[in-house]
């Protein structure tokens, strides 16, 4: 009897198994990569994709994995969404790119940059039939980017690639297929589902007040003077400080609180202006040249519009200007690192005329400075941090709301590792929905993902289980982007992946076939591209991936030509 039941058992679960559309680890094969990431924008005509094919060949590369959705639009005709403006009318660029590259004997992967649906505008057409599918940040702000959560936005994608399949294409390729930073999710939707699960309000994690967890970065001061410490963070260091100087007052937000990781920035920030500006007197926003030549302009723009969401349209002015500004007007500093005698000192006479500034990150390269010493009220001493950390209140004040949360860093760890499984199952379900789908039709089709070889970065801000996709057997091939200037540190990511390629098996490693020094890129010598392929093979990768054919010399299509694959 017992033989009986255990050959029935055996029988119910074979043929559960056998039925399944996802295949066994064990079953799926090791696909070997000679591959090449060609940009989207140099396929879009047919003189074009000869070309692109003519030099896939000159470099040996029998695998193209070419960008066929981007910004929320598609390279070919779709019923889902737009075509990409820039294609002519009535040419579908992919079928075209499939029949040539197989009459070459090559391999047309789709590539999909999934998550981002936005132009360099900030301008979506999937965004803009369907506002809801974006993502929506703690303290509001939005972004172009699709929510994983939500089935709707899935099931879009997947009928997208199934369009790109039925076009002949040898694999999927998934990028952006993850949360651009931690702090987003907090959408109506997600809301409600992460409410119905679990045993908290999510909206907690929102932290409009303090105690507030997160990941917090920023270049902070240390030690104060004469400020007084507001509130400060798990690791020690002050977070909030604020310095009477003079009949005006200094508030320093000693992190990048313009990420808006968090809500608790935007609400001292808001009580700082409500408490300091005077009536009839106007908020300012410094744009300091020094510090845009050296650092962009986008840390201005931001917190530009962080202000305006605040209630805020800040007045632009340059330094040279401050010594103009009225008593009881606020200026503020977003990220203003570099400042010179001159400009310290207008800054010191404008806050001790009672003028009030606000200090977005720490301007420490400048604190050698004594006059930026006196009005901050802070020592020079300094150090860079970027660190999951509880920032606490350090007693009452008006300025730094509290609440009455414990201040058990544990229960935050615990409560943001359930925030980051939630939306990790929504890019789970993404992949895995998709990969038995199309293998139901397709069985062939090589399915790949590509992300960061940061495993950190991966896991706590993308919301990216790779593990999960390999070991459930989601997915054919990981690969991820050993993006580096130099074999070194190529040698250096490649060691920390190790343990998981013994583990796991199937990833391919990328390397990038350029460096950059500001805007320029500076394409590698062959013998450093080759150095780096040879490491990726010997740390017993899938072949190998270059980023991208675009940018590839004819020297390093003609070396890499010859390299030989290893034999698994």
């Amino acid at each position: 009897m017992r033989l009986l039941k255990s050959g029935v058992l055996f029988f119910v679960l074979f043929s559960l198994l056998s039925s399944s559309c996802v295949p066994l680890k064990s079953d799926i094969p090791e696909v070997q990569l000679r591959g090449v990431w060609v940009q989207g924008k140099s396929v879009l005509t047919k003189d074009a994709i000869d070309t692109v094919i003519q030099r896939a060949q000159a470099g040996g590369f029998k695998q193209i994995f070419v960008g066929v959705f981007g910004s929320g639009t598609t390279l070919y005709p779709s019923q889902f969404t737009q075509q990409n403006d820039d294609v002519e009318a009535g040419f579908d660029p992919l079928a075209y790119l499939v029949e040539a590259a197989h009459s070459h004997s090559i391999e047309v992967h789709a590539w999909f940059a999934v998550g981002r649906v936005a132009n360099n505008r900030g301008r979506s057409v999937v965004i803009e039939e369907h506002p809801d599918w974006g993502l929506v940040g703690p303290d509001g702000k939005t972004m172009p980017w699709l929510n994983f959560t939500r089935p709707e936005a899935r099931k879009f994608i997947s009928d997208v690639m199934m369009e790109a399949v039925a076009r002949g294409v040898d694999g999927i390729h998934f990028d952006y297929t993850r949360y651009p930073s931690e702090e987003w999710g907090f959408d109506d939707y997600s809301i409600q589902l992460f409410n119905e699960q679990h045993d908290f309000d999510l909206n907690e994690l929102r932290y409009g007040d303090l105690p507030a967890y997160g990941q917090f970065e920023g270049n902070a001061l240390l030690f104060p003077s004469t400020a007084e410490v507001l509130a400060e963070f798990s690791n020690g260091f002050p977070a909030v400080m604020l310095n009477e100087y003079g009949d005006g007052q200094v508030l320093i937000l000693n992190w990048q609180a313009g990420q808006r990781k968090t809500s608790i920035g935007g609400e001292i920030l808001k009580r700082g202006i409500e408490s300091f500006l005077q009536d009839g007197k106007d908020v300012y926003i410094l744009k300091s040249e020094t510090t845009i030549a050296e650092y962009g302009e986008q840390t201005l723009t931001s917190v530009a519009s962080w202000l305006e969401d605040l209630g805020w349209d800040a007045v632009e002015v340059t330094l040279p200007e401050v010594h103009t500004l009225n008593a009881g007007s606020v200026l503020v500093l977003p990220y203003v690192y570099l400042i010179s005698e001159p400009e310290a000192a207008q800054l010191e006479q404008f806050v001790k005329a009672g003028g009030q500034a606000i200090f977005i990150d720490s301007p420490t390269p400048s604190m050698s400075l004594s006059d930026l010493r006196k009005l901050t009220g802070m020592q020079p001493i300094r150090k860079y941090f970027n660190s999951w950390l509880l920032m606490t209140a350090r007693g009452e004040h008006p300025l730094v709301p509290v609440s009455e949360r414990s201040d058990d860093i544990n229960l935050y760890k615990e409560r943001n590792k359930q925030w980051i499984e939630f939306r990790e199952s929504g890019i789970d379900t993404l992949i895995k929905d998709f990969y038995t789908r199309v293998k139901a039709e397709h069985s062939n089709l090589v399915v790949s993902v590509t992300i960061t070889s940061d495993q950190a970065q991966a896991a706590q801000e993308n919301m990216q289980d790779w593990q999960t996709w390999l070991d459930q057997s989601y997915i054919d091939v990981l690969i991820p982007r050993a993006y580096e200037d130099a074999p070194g540190d190529v040698q250096e990511v490649l060691g920390s992946w190790s343990d998981n390629v013994k583990a796991f098996g199937r990833m391919t490693f990328g390397v990038i076939a350029y460096t950059e020094d500001g805007d320029e890129e500076i394409p590698k010598v062959p013998s450093q591209l080759l150095k780096e392929i040879e490491l990726v093979l010997n740390a017993d990768s899938n072949g190998f991936m270059v980023f991208d054919l675009d940018r590839m010399s004819e020297e390093q299509l003609k070396a890499v030509a010859n390299i030989p694959l290893k034999t698994k």
